[in-house]
């Protein structure tokens, strides 16, 4: 396999610059930027984009050619295609392929062993039906969260 097709888990979110500018994200591990310090988070210029990466993810695509992939009315980044730079005989580019899966797997379990799920749950303002499991080689099940809908005279009334 020539490429792969990374996907954003970092959708949701946009950071905006104390000299308010607005920059997307993409991370292949973190689902917020809140879930690391702002020092593991580095700017990537591509194109006419600057966009934010974590250093994990970052670690991957400056080992690829990356072609972004955005949302069309949004300009989301979605995904990122990965082919590795260098032309690479079918064992090479097996091997390029396992050291890249190796150091995706421990992240992930570095992650789980520091993430205590509950207060990572309630940090993203998730449901406490919303569980979110940290063990690796683990697909996560699609989850649907529905939020409450309040009108602007029901937050003021709270307050």
């Amino acid at each position: 396999m020539d490429s792969f097709l990374l996907t954003n888990h970092c959708t949701r979110t946009r950071v905006k610059t104390a000299d308010n500018h607005t920059l997307k994200i993409f991370s292949v591990f973190y689902q917020h930027p809140a879930l690391l310090q702002p020092d593991g988070w580095k700017l990537l210029k591509y194109r006419d984009d600057n966009i934010l990466v974590d250093e994990n993810t970052l670690y991957i695509l400056e080992k690829h050619e990356c072609i972004f992939g955005y949302q069309p009315k949004t300009k989301t980044i979605l995904t990122c295609k990965i082919t590795p730079k260098n032309k690479l005989s079918d064992q090479e580019l097996k091997k390029h392929w396992d050291d890249i899966y190796d150091f995706c797997m421990e992240v992930r379990t570095d992650f789980a062993k520091f993430c205590d799920p509950n207060k990572l749950n309630s940090s993203l303002g998730l449901q406490d039906s919303v569980e979110i499991d940290l063990v690796p080689d683990k697909t996560l099940e699609e989850t649907t969260q529905t939020l409450q809908k309040i009108s602007i005279e029901d937050s003021e009334e709270k307050e």
